[in-house]
């Protein structure tokens, strides 16, 4: 089997990092001018270049490192896994080792470590040894402690518009020959939901033999049954749809739909205009308001109870109502 896309294609410099173009141009910027802080936080949804990012910083501030070098510079953590105040203090006391280059330590999903272990990353992240920065990543920041964003330049990563992604992806069907045609990758576009990871890892697939299916259409015909109150026809969608995706991303996909729909109330053009065709759009902006609230409502009702398909079903026919 041949290389991972997301890997293959991960950029290697700043310039090809897309969707995030004010943001890596602040970060140049701030590096050229020696201005880069010790403390950094990227905020912003999955797959938008994160960590990338800040791989690309450890390489930008060790000029003179080879690709081995950097291995013994750069440490990854995951807080996901590593949640503890003993695997902070651990952390901590291993970056006091004097180490040749500039040490960089990336913290991916922070907002995971408990209170303790952010309390013992404090003092660190305020008076850091010489020649260390931190970068820590989250796709939620409102969980973060004031006194931890008070310590860092936050930088914000923001899902990478509809027609961008496109045209990436795009060219990577073209590269690397997987004959799928526009309206395939359209399709794929509009799964990856702004994520570049998750566009990949669906391009992936084909590249494997595995054939994803375009579920945009189905999408549009549920979007449009909810908006007229057939519950019947909902559900029989819905439960096409998880064949092939999960209740919560499901729920995800209908706020991203109703959130196109509710631009399109204001005369702007979104993913969802080809689907109209030639209709005249008139869209009742209030009721798409409370479409969307209440998607964002079940979906954090997943967390209430492990039955998924009982709270997806449930929360489509409360969406009719």
């Amino acid at each position: 089997m041949g290389e991972v896309l997301a890997l293959k294609h991960r950029p290697q410099t700043f310039e090809q990092v897309i969707g995030q173009e004010t943001t890596i141009r602040q970060i140049e910027g701030a590096i050229e001018k020696d201005a880069l802080g010790h403390a950094l936080l990227f905020c912003g949804t999955r797959g938008t270049g994160k960590t990338t990012t800040a791989r690309l910083i450890a390489k930008a501030l060790n000029p003179g490192l080879t690709a081995g070098q950097m291995h013994l510079v750069v440490t990854e953590v995951d807080a996901a896994s590593n949640t503890g105040v003993d695997n902070v203090r651990e952390l901590i006391e291993s970056i006091r080792y004097a180490s040749q280059g500039h040490r960089v330590v990336i913290i991916d999903e922070v907002h995971m470590l408990s209170k303790n272990a952010f309390n013992a990353l404090l003092k660190t992240l305020e008076e850091p040894p010489p020649k260390v920065t931190f970068i820590l990543c989250t796709t939620e920041p409102h969980k973060l402690l004031d006194t931890v964003k008070s310590r860092c330049q936050i930088y914000e990563f923001h899902e990478v518009n509809v027609q961008e992604l496109y045209s990436y992806y795009m060219e990577i069907v073209r590269q690397e020959e997987l004959g799928l045609d526009p309206e395939q990758v359209h399709g794929i576009t509009l799964k990856a939901n702004g994520s570049v990871r998750d566009g990949l890892s669906i391009l992936q697939k084909a590249l494997s033999g595995e054939q994803e299916a375009d579920t945009s259409k189905q999408y549009f015909e549920l979007v449009g049954s909810i908006y007229s109150q057939d519950v019947a026809t909902a559900l029989g969608l819905v439960s096409e749809l998880r064949k092939a995706e999960e209740a919560r991303v499901i729920i995800q996909t209908l706020e991203k739909w109703f959130y196109w729909c509710s631009m399109e109330a204001f005369g702007q053009k979104t993913p969802v205009r080809d689907f109209f065709g030639d209709t005249e759009l008139t869209f009742d902006l209030a009721h798409l308001q409370r479409l969307f609230s209440s998607c964002l409502e079940v979906e954090r009702n997943f967390t209430a109870t492990p039955n998924a398909k009982i709270v997806l079903e449930m929360g489509i026919m409360k969406l009719c109502l």
